[in-house]
Formats: structure tokens, sequence, C-alpha cells
């Protein structure tokens, strides 16, 4: 039998009590979890209930991709955040060496400033072009277009880790710079990925599981600024956190606003 995956992104909070009974029938009633339910016109006529709670990520009677798109190229990612944010304020992207990447993993680039290390930056490029990647001939299939707030979360906390190999001890700007592809994502969507949804006169709704949402938490706290570049438009955005340890710094660094 065919299965569809869903997964609630709504709160059935002020809501009539038949939805969260339908959420229940799902197995799912809380926001971010994901299930695998049968593809039946009884399980169809739960999900229309609840569309609006619910985001399905992969329907088995949904129309299949027929060309793959092109990969962007890193390298002109690399140009991109270069022309948009680096070069202009006369700041060198220093790539680590091979020994370097022996050793194990570090950011992408060393900031350098008038012969002087200033700052680390990783470069992430989240896409999201396919929903189901067709496997080769006794392949598996595999899954591309991860919930956008779980993609950017996982690319947060592997970024921190990345800064800790050369920046431990925090005593330079850490930049984290994402080049996006797809007109799905957007610089909203970081924000609410690492601070959730806000409510008004309540507590934010945070579309991660408990564990996930204190782990990219933890890990933006070790970010000084965030930089999301739409490839698309040749647009930068910046994003900064209150608390980090050198926010100024960075800000400084890009002749950025406060």
């Amino acid at each position: 039998m065919r299965h569809i995956e869903i997964e609630q992104v709504g709160s059935p909070i002020r809501r009539h009590h038949n939805q969260r009974q339908t959420l229940i029938g799902l197995k799912l009633n809380r926001i971010g979890r994901v299930q695998w339910v049968p593809d039946t016109l009884a399980t169809r006529g739960m999900i229309k209930r609840v569309r609006h709670l619910i985001r399905i990520n992969h329907d088995p009677a949904a129309p299949k991709p027929t060309a793959r798109a092109a990969v962007p190229d890193e390298a002109a990612d690399i140009q991109l955040m270069r022309a948009l944010a680096f070069d202009k304020n006369g700041i060198v992207l220093e790539p680590y060496d091979d020994a370097a990447l022996k050793r194990g993993k570090t950011p992408d680039f060393k900031l350098m400033k008038d012969g002087k290390l200033c700052g680390f930056c990783e470069m992430k490029s989240p896409r999201d072009d396919f929903i189901l990647a067709a496997p080769e001939t006794g392949g598996m299939a595999v899954r591309e277009n991860l919930p956008f707030y779980r993609k950017l979360g996982s690319l947060i906390i592997n970024a921190a880790k990345q800064f800790d190999a050369e920046n431990s001890v925090h005593e330079q700007p850490s930049i984290l710079v994402f080049v996006s592809h797809t007109p799905k994502i957007g610089r909203r969507d970081l924000i609410a990925t690492i601070a959730g949804l806000p409510v008004p006169g309540g507590k934010p709704v945070y579309l991660l599981g408990r564990k996930m949402q204190n782990q990219v938490m933890a890990a933006a706290r070790k970010v000084d600024l965030f930089l999301w570049i739409d490839a698309n438009a040749g647009a930068c955005q910046h994003l900064t956190s209150g608390d980090a340890k050198h926010r100024a710094a960075a800000l400084a660094l890009l002749a950025l606003p406060e």
C-alpha cells in the first residue's frame, strides 16, 4: 500500500475539538511531528479536514518531477558572497590549506583584513529542488526537501561545530552566510528556525522538537552575524542576536547598521 508523509505545522488550540481528534487519529497532535499514513480515502478525508494545520511532505499521487534542476555552482556562490559583503569592506576570504582540512572540520574561510585575522566565515547553500530524488536502479530514494526549518536548523548546528574547531574560545567574530537558491526559503524562515513564530501576548511557537530546538538555539549563540543572500535577486540581508559575543565587531567589520 502507498503511504503519505504528513507533518503538523499548526496548533489546534482555540479550534474545534474535532480538529484535535483528527490530528490524534493521524498520529500527530504535536507541531513538528511527522508520520507516514496509508494512502486511503478515509485518510485523505482526515487530511482535508485539518489541511490548515498540516503539510504534506510526500504525496504518492503528486506528479513526479521530469527533469533535475541544475545544481548551483559553489564557486559562483562564493563570488556572490564576496561581492555583496566582503570585497567592498576590504576583507579577504582565506581558505584553509590541505593540512588544516585533514585535521578535522573547519569553517570555510578565515577573514583577513590588512593582513590580520579578524574573524571566521562559513557558507551554506540551502536548496530545495526536489521532493524526492529518483534512485538509481537498486538504490534508495533520498529525501532532499526536509522541511525548511529542520534543514536550516541542521545547517546552523553543523556550522557551530565548524566554528568551534577554529574559534573554540570565541576570540574572533563568527559569520554564517546562507546563499539561498530557492524562493521558498527566506530570511524569515531562518528567524523562525532560531526564535520560533511570535504569538501576540504569548510564548513563541517553536517549529522544532524540544531537543533539536535547544541544539539550534545553543548553536546560534556561537554565531555573531548571519547573512542571508538571495542568489536569484542578488540581495543580502543580515540578522544578529542581541547577546552575541562579538555582535558589534561583526557589524562594524561589514559596515552594517545595528
